[in-house]
This record gives structure tokens, C-alpha cells and sequence, in this order.
């Protein structure tokens, strides 16, 4: 975690300067022999390849060879690549000669490659495309070491609840007793537990899942992510108070951290399990202040939706039910008492100090869309988005606990298809600023050395590769890849930063409960846990204020230490080598999306190829979004026009003509096959389109009385759950049409959101159109026009957004003849939770119109 400055003795400040000039470990001066910086864990057989090599001899013109594992020579050149300069200021190495080494031809699938350079050899590493396939499991192991409360951790006791050795979590402030707010992770080497990167945390947790369901093969077993992510979950309900609104921001504070000094008191040798000295009988438990915790709320509502989302799959690894519906009223309960918390909460002591809300808001909001198919959700997800303008504003923002822009703009494109340019120009923007970053930089880092660092590098690179998901253009995977190789053993030093991957990983993280269990186990290994990150020289020298511990540290590690990059294996350490839960996260999305079976194709046949006549002179041509497409083009009457958008407009058309339409999509990788043809036929002169006089839904259970009417959207739900049903009405006023008869009726409406493929009936009503949409006695579920007389004109069978036609010829007929006003109801009756939206009049553009001949 985020340190504030503490006091220290000028005794400890000389004690660090001489740590910073002579690590307790003797360093090599001018390190003498060749050191071949590779990922160690390996490359995918089409990605870049590039080792670092580092030297004090001049190796122009040197021979260099890639063996096999069977130590066959398989790919070999000579070291051509300009000198980069020298390296290892700090550290002693001194190393005058640097070199990129490229060797991406490298392609065959295999394991126990190494390249050698004279006598040196770098370590083995594999080529295959599922070369990172268990590294986001991996990653997981460290969150059950983390685990609080009776959650079954790993490494250590049951912690903080009562019937242990520790305080109890928690009494609020100013309370006389206790709340039950066990549960959750540790945030660090400390035992505090903080809402702001639990959320997140469990945020990115569920939503890799969601993406990359393949990196996690056994998902809902009692090591799967889904069960880790529960962890989580259960711990931000709790947190959360309906009754008293309240929600509450962090268990414990600062007398937790303030003694933290490893192997310099007491405190730090106390397991959780025993951890009773600083509060006594029960830990504190902080609200968030008057007027603020829309970033914490955002965090917890979206974690939850995306609980009631998985947890509520019928056919998903965890299905319950009612857990899900308990995630998803929570959810609800937390999203609205938000939005009305606009202040930013962080924490009794200003350890986590967030930047935003509207990031956090608009991934609840995401979800919530998700979880429930209401468009408003939907609408309000986008109009955070469009309002969060830090991050694309300022691209060299930094992406990390507290600024989840990219998260929130790829949930929100991936939901919605007609939101996916904009973000893929705010990603390309962002992440553009950055390759130039990276590009400047002698290790290609994306993020400038600072606390926290490989949280930062792990972030750029899951957004790259949400940039070339959403997109289908590959322009940054190199940038991810460069990121995913520094922390896999392509650095200065030469050490894996996640533990266990690889064949040098970190040793001595800052960590209290690893300090403790080495006690007795000396080879005790944290498995899983990513390390924090280099910094400067100076910035070091101002963060790092504990001596480092004597004769730990590797002295040919250590030695490549340079003012550009500071970076210690040193378990007192807290300034780049603390681990963290939200650093540990963004590593595991980092391999999973790396890691993950994406792979450009060829795109899809685009499907709900729709065409509709809006007039005499004009159709609107409408299909639905194909993930990978970077475009489309469409046939029109024979003739291929490339790179047209959906809706396209077909105008200046003659009466009465008919006209036909194709549709396929395009990446780089080529186009998919033409969709099926549709056609459309413009109006004679006599035809009127008439814009419904009056719409509105409704909705059951709790919402009996609320009134929709002038909501932007229809929705249609049949739902087996009280409160999740809705019903759509339309009335047309036909009133000033002469005569008795229409030679036909055209019904026109536009879905703009389905959930899952769904029949839509439609009905039309009799006698029933007194019925109003807004004011007094306004249309609700409770007042709603009744069936008597119905007339069941037929079904619409959604399946895609776009435009939908029915024949309504017979019923407007009915109706002429009586006062010329027709009242339609849409109704879903098969009850399987889908939720469809449509266009109501309040809409821009798309109305529900009725077209009369």
C-alpha cells in the first residue's frame, strides 16, 4: 500500500544513504561475463522476441545461437544491434555494452530453448501458445494467503473473529458494540482491509472471468477464481448498510500500518490469528464521511452486479440463485446511494487516495446493465464514460486501483456495439502516449519508475490487449508484450516478479505472514505474488526510509542496480518490493488477457440485416455488430460500397421502388462472406408514417405505481420473480385520417438492446385508449389498460438490435370505423428473463411509428 512519510532518526537516514551506496551485500564492480535477459516463462510462437544483453566486453560481430532442448543449434546470427550504453550505476555492474537481441523467428513450439553467447547461457524458456496458460491460476494463490476471517486461508489461521486470538473485525466508530465485518483480503504486508482495493480488486477479478472464462479451467472449485472472488463479494455486502445507508470504507487504519518495521518490533512478528496489540477486543470499522463514497460505491455496486450475473447463470459453475439475487439487490441498494455521494471517500488515513468517481460509477452502472438488460443503466454507464475525461485528457495518466478508465470503456463497448469507436479512439489515445513512453525507454516500461510500477506496466498491457479485442488491430500487442517480458525476467536483474514462474523469481517479498512462516520454514515461498516495482535512485532515496536487512540480497542480483531503476529482493523493502492485492490483480489480468485464446480471424457474417422504409424517398439499413470487425461493407442493389456504418441511409429513392442489401464485415485479417440479401420498398405518395401519440412501459412488484411514460426507451421483460416484469404500450391517433378503411398498416419499432433472443406478442387492444403516459393518473403496472377484447396480431421474434415490421392491417381496420385511436401492447410471456428495449417517441431518433396507407 501507499505509504505516508514517517519520522525517522537521522541514524536511520545514514543507515539508508550507506544501504543505497553499499547494498548489505558486497556488489560486484564491473561485473565481469555476459548476461542474457529473457522471459523466462516464454513467448507465444507469433509474438515478438527480443532478449537484453548486457556486457562489459564489446560483442559487435559476436555469434550468438538459440538451442533446443536437446541442445541443437536452431537459430543463430551475429550480435549487429547498436550499443544502448552502459547499465549497473548503482548496483556496481557497471556493464559499458547493452544489446537488443531479436530473435522472433524463433516459431516452433517447444520448451527448454536458451541462447548462448560464447560460454553463457540465458535461462530456458518455452514457445507455445499456451505458454501463460497457468499463470492467472497461479496468481490466485497469493489472495488465499490474504484471505481474513473464517474464509479458510491459506498459511495461516482463522483470523479476526471471535472464538481467535485477534480483535474481532469490527466496531464502528462511536459504536458502543460490534458489526460482522469479517472476511475479505489483507491489503498488504499489513492486515488493514480497504474498500477501495477490495473493490477493485474483485472488480478485475469478475471481469476477466467474464472475458476469459479459458485461463480458469476449473472455475468454481474451491480454488477457482469464482470461489476466490466470493472472498470478496461476501465482504462488500457487509460492509454495506441498507438500513442506515451507510456504507462503510475500511476495517482497522493506520496503528496497524505505523508499526509495520519488519524485525524492528514486536508487532510485525504477530500472526493474524494473534493479532490482538494494537486494538484490543475489536478493530475499528470506518464509514465513509457525510457527502462522499460515489468511487467506493461504484467499486462495490459493479462487483456485486457481476456477482449477480455469474452467480444467476443457470448454466454457469456456481449457479445459486439466491445468492445472486441477494448480490443484485445489494447492488442496486449501493449504485443508488451513490449517485448521490458524489464526494470521493478513501480511508481514516489517506493511505489510498482516489482520484475519481465516475470510472467506478460507470462500471457499476456496466454491470448493473448486464445483470438486469435495463437500458437506463446502460445510458447512465455511457454518460460517465463520456464525463470522465481524466483519463483520455491526460494520457500519460497512469492506469491502476483508482483509475479504472480503460476497464470501464471496454465493459461499456463490449455491451454496447455503437459505443465501440469511441472507445477504441480514447484507448488508441491513451495507449499512443504511452508506446512513445515505452519506445524512449532503455527497457521499453510503459510507466515511469514510481511506487507501484508493475501495477501501472500490468495495466497498459491488459489495455492493449482490450484495444486490439475491441478493434482487431495489433498495433500495441508489442507494447504488452514488452511489459509481460520486463516482469517475467526480461530486467536488469534478471529475476521473475512473480513468484513461482519462471527459473529466478523474487524470494523475500515484504510480507509479513512470509517473514513469519519462515520462522520455521526457512524455504517457505509465497506462490503467486507479484512484486511491487522499481523506482529511481532519488525517488527511492525519499520513499525508502527503512534500513534494508543486512546479507539478504543477492550480490549478482543487486549489481545491476541503476540510478534509472531501483529495485531490492529485500523483505524490508516496502518501497519496491511490498506485495499487494491490487498489484497482484492487475498481474493476473495481465497473463490472462496475454495468456487468454483470442486470436485474430476472420470476422463473422453480420446478422440482423434489417431494411425499413421510412418514406417515399429513403431506407434505413440497420445489422448487428461482429466482434473483431474494423468495418463493413455493404452491397446495394449489386454495387459493393466499402466502409459504411450501421444505420446506413439509403436515400433519394424513387416511389414505390424496391431495392436489396448485403452485408459483410472486415478486419485485417479479411472479410467474412456476404449475409443474406434483404430488401425493402419505398412508399407510394399516399403512404403516412404516424409517430405514436403516446408510449410507456411498466413494471411489476415494487414499481406497480411508478409511471415510465416518459422514458426514452420501451422495455419488454417476462420475468418468473416478482418486480422484474414489463409490459409496452403504444397508442396511435388516427383521428384526422378520412374515411373508414386503410389499404394497409405497417407496425414500425426499434429494438436498440436485447439481452437474449426473445418472442415479443403483440396485441392489440379495444376500448381501452383513455390511457395517458405522464401526469395525472399517468399509466402504470397497477392502472394499465386492460386485455378484454384483445386482439393477438402477432409476434416479433428478437434476436439483434435493429428495426422490426409487423402487419397490423386487420386491427387498425377495427379501430377506423369506431374513434380512430389504437392502443398496442408488447409483451414477453415466456418468462425467461431476457430483457428487450425499444425506442419510445422521447427517443432521438428510431421512433415507433405506424405506417398507413
Amino acid at each position: 500500500m501507499k505509504r505516508k512519510v514517517r519520522i525517522i532518526s537521522i541514524l536511520v537516514v545514514i543507515v539508508m544513504t550507506v544501504t543505497l551506496i553499499m547494498p548489505g551485500t558486497a556488489a560486484k564492480a564491473n561485473a565481469s561475463g555476459v548476461f542474457i535477459r529473457v522471459n523466462q516463462v516464454g513467448y507465444k510462437p507469433s509474438a515478438s522476441k527480443v532478449a537484453m544483453v548486457l556486457s562489459n566486453t564489446n560483442l559487435n560481430g559476436i555469434r550468438y545461437d538459440v538451442f533446443n532442448s536437446s541442445n541443437t543449434s536452431v537459430l543463430n546470427g551475429t550480435i549487429s544491434a547498436s550499443n544502448k550504453g552502459s547499465w549497473g550505476d548503482v548496483g556496481g555492474a557497471n556493464c559499458a555494452y547493452t544489446y537488443a537481441l531479436d530473435f522472433s523467428s524463433l516459431s516452433t513450439v517447444g520448451s527448454g530453448y536458451y541462447i548462448k553467447i560464447n560460454s553463457y547461457t540465458s535461462p530456458a524458456f518455452t514457445v507455445s501458445d499456451s505458454v501463460y496458460s497457468s499463470l492467472a491460476d497461479l496468481s490466485m494463490q497469493f489472495f488465499k494467503v490474504q484471505r481474513c476471517g473464517n474464509t479458510n486461508p491459506k498459511d495461516h489461521g482463522t483470523c479476526h473473529v471471535a472464538g481467535t486470538s485477534s480483535s474481532v473485525d469490527g466496531k464502528p466508530d462511536g459504536a458502543s458494540g460490534t458489526i460482522d465485518v469479517t472476511g475479505g483480503w489483507h491489503d498488504a504486508s499489513d492486515y488493514i482491509k480497504f474498500m477501495s482495493t477490495i473493490g477493485h480488486v474483485t472488480d478485475v477479478m469478475l471481469t476477466t472471468y467474464i472475458h476469459h472464462p479459458e485461463v480458469f479451467p476449473s472455475p468454481g472449485s474451491t480454488s477457482g477464481v469464482l470461489n476466490e472472488a466470493k472472498v470478496g463479494l461476501d465482504f462488500i455486502k457487509k460492509m454495506w448498510d441498507n438500513t442506515n445507508q451507510m456504507l462503510y470504507m475500511e476495517v482497522a487504519d493506520g496503528l496497524d500500518h505505523d508499526v509495520e518495521n519488519d524485525d524492528l518490533d514486536s508487532r510485525s512478528k504477530c500472526w493474524p490469528e494473534k493479532d490482538n496489540t494494537i486494538y484490543g477486543t475489536s478493530r475499528p470499522v470506518h464509514p465513509c464521511p457525510a457527502g462522499t463514497g460515489a468511487n467506493l460505491a461504484g467499486k462495490a455496486a459493479a462487483a456485486l452486479a457481476l456477482g449477480a450475473k455469474i452467480w444467476g447463470d443457470q448454466n454457469g459453475p456456481s449457479f445459486n440463485a439466491a445468492l445472486a439475487s441477494n448480490y443484485l439487490t445489494a447492488a442496486q441498494q449501493i449504485y443508488t446511494w451513490g449517485k448521490t455521494r458524489t464526494g470521493i471517500a478513501g480511508d481514516a488515513d489517506e493511505f489510498y487516495v482516489d482520484t475519481d468517481y465516475k470510472d467506478d460509477m460507470a462500471w457499476a452502472a456496466a454491470e448493473l446493465y448486464r445483470a438486469t438488460g435495463t437500458a437506463s443503466y446502460l445510458t447512465d454507464a455511457k454518460s460517465y464514460c463520456d464525463s470522465a475525461g481524466e483519463w483520455y485528457n491526460k494520457s500519460d495518466t497512469s492506469l491502476n486501483w483508482s483509475r479504472a478508465y480503460a476497464w470501464v470503456n471496454y465493459e461499456v463497448a463490449s455491451l454496447d456495439s455503437s459505443y465501440k469507436s469511441t472507445v477504441i479512439n480514447r484507448m488508441n489515445n491513451h495507449l499512443n502516449v504511452k508506446k512513445t513512453y515505452a519506445d524512449a525507454q532503455f527497457w521499453n516500461n510503459s510507466s515511469q519508475p514510481k511506487w507501484g510500477t508493475y501495477e501501472a506496466m500490468s495495466n497498459n498491457a491488459v489495455e492493449a490487449m482490450m484495444y486490439q479485442e475491441l478493434s482487431g488491430n495489433t498495433t500495441y500487442s508489442n507494447l504488452a508484450g514488452q511489459q509481460l517480458d520486463f516482469m517475467l525476467g526480461k530486467n536488469p536483474w534478471g529475476v521473475s516478479m512473480l513468484n513461482g514462474a519462471g527459473t529466478n523469481w523474487f524470494q523475500n517479498p515484504r510480507h509479513r505472514v512470509t517473514t513469519l512462516n519462515r520462522v520455521s520454514n526457512p524455504s517457505y515461498q509465497l506462490l503467486g505474488a507479484w512484486s511491487e516495482g522499481f523506482e529511481t535512485s532519488a525517488q527511492y532515496a525519499v520513499d525508502q526510509l527503512d534500513p534494508l536487512l543486512s546479507g539478504q540480497e543477492n550480490a549478482n542480483v543487486v549489481q545491476f542496480n541503476d540510478s534509472r531503476m531501483v529495485w531490492h529482493d529485500n523483505r524490508r523493502d516496502y518501497a519496491t518490493n511490498e506485495v499487494t492485492i491490487s498489484g497482484n490483480v492487475a498481474g493476473m489480468a495481465m497473463v490472462a488477457f496475454m495468456g487468454g485464446s483470442y486470436t485474430q480471424s476472420v470476422p463473422a457474417v453480420p446478422t440482423g440485416l434489417t431494411a425499413v422504409a421510412t418514406g417515399t424517398s429513403q431506407i434505413n439499413v440497420t445489422w448487428s455488430a461482429v466482434s473483431g470487425a474494423t468495418g463493413y461493407d455493404l452491397e446495394v442493389d449489386g454495387t459493393t460500397i466499402n466502409n459504411v456504418t450501421s444505420p446506413y441511409v439509403h436515400s433519394g429513392l424513387a416511389l414505390g421502388s424496391t431495392h436489396s442489401y448485403k452485408v459483410r464485415a472486415v478486419n485485417s485479417t479479411g472479410t467474412s462472406v456476404w449475409s443474406t440479401a434483404v430488401s425493402a420498398t419505398t412508399a407510394s405518395a399516399s403512404s403516412v408514417d404516424y409517430i405514436a401519440a403516446s408510449d410507456a412501459y411498466v413494471r411489476d412488484g415494487t414499481y406497480a405505481g411508478t409511471n415510465y411514460g416518459t422514458a426514452a426507451t420501451i422495455d419488454v421483460k417476462g420475468d418468473p420473480d416478482t418486480g422484474y416484469n414489463r409490459k409496452g404500450f403504444m397508442k396511435f391517433d388516427l383521428t384526422g385520417r378520412s374515411g373508414t378503411s386503410v389499404s394497409s398498416a405497417i407496425l414500425k419499432v426499434y429494438c436498440n438492446a436485447v439481452s437474449a433472443a426473445t418472442p415479443v406478442v403483440i396485441y392489440g387492444l379495444s376500448g381501452t385508449d383513455t390511457w395517458v403516459e405522464s401526469g395525472s393518473s399517468s399509466i402504470t403496472w397497477n392502472n394499465q389498460p386492460g386485455s378484454t377484447g384483445a386482439v393477438t396480431i402477432g409476434t416479433l421474434n428478437v434476436t439483434a438490435a435493429g428495426w422490426y415490421n409487423i402487419d397490423v392491417t386487420s386491427y387498425v381496420n377495427s379501430q377506423m370505423s369506431g374513434d380512430k385511436k389504437m392502443t398496442f401492447k408488447l409483451q414477453v410471456e415466456n418468462g425467461n428473463g431476457a430483457t428487450i428495449s425499444f425506442n419510445s417517441k422521447e427517443n432521438a431518433a428510431n421512433k415507433p411509428a405506424l405506417t398507413v396507407k
